[in-house]
């Protein structure tokens, strides 16, 4: 490997990073935060679960085990009717999100500052 710091085929090489939460097992990380995001963005579970071209019942599933292992509620739930329903976010799922995106934020800031140091000094 010369000169790894100019371009290939793809472009520059560099790093890419996931971030999840664990206690024995994965219990959140990228695609729980992006239903989340498209839930606080639509206030509608199905449409966040359209939006990520994924079926609402795996979409419901994801947001019950996450509850489950966290020991907390995500989401605050109106059922449908003449008014409409609809989800938002808890405050603790806020904080949740939040930290994580924080979390998530500097670990990218970390890796690239490691591979910059690593790979081309």
């Amino acid at each position: 490997m010369d000169n790894l710091s100019s371009e290939n085929k793809k472009g520059p090489l560099g790093t890419s990073v996931q971030v999840r939460l664990t206690a024995q097992d994965i219990i959140f990380g990228p695609g729980k935060a992006m239903l989340l995001e498209y839930i606080e963005a639509t206030g509608s579970i199905q449409e966040a679960c359209a939006r990520m071209e994924l079926s609402y019942s795996k979409g419901s599933r994801m947001i019950k085990k996450a509850e489950k292992q966290l020991g907390f509620r995500l989401l605050e739930r109106r059922i449908g009717g003449s008014g409409g329903g609809g989800s938002r976010l808890t405050p603790e799922a806020k904080d949740l999100l939040k930290k994580y995106q924080a979390l998530v934020q500097r670990v990218r800031e970390d890796a690239d500052k490691a591979f910059r140091e690593i790979f081309l000094s």
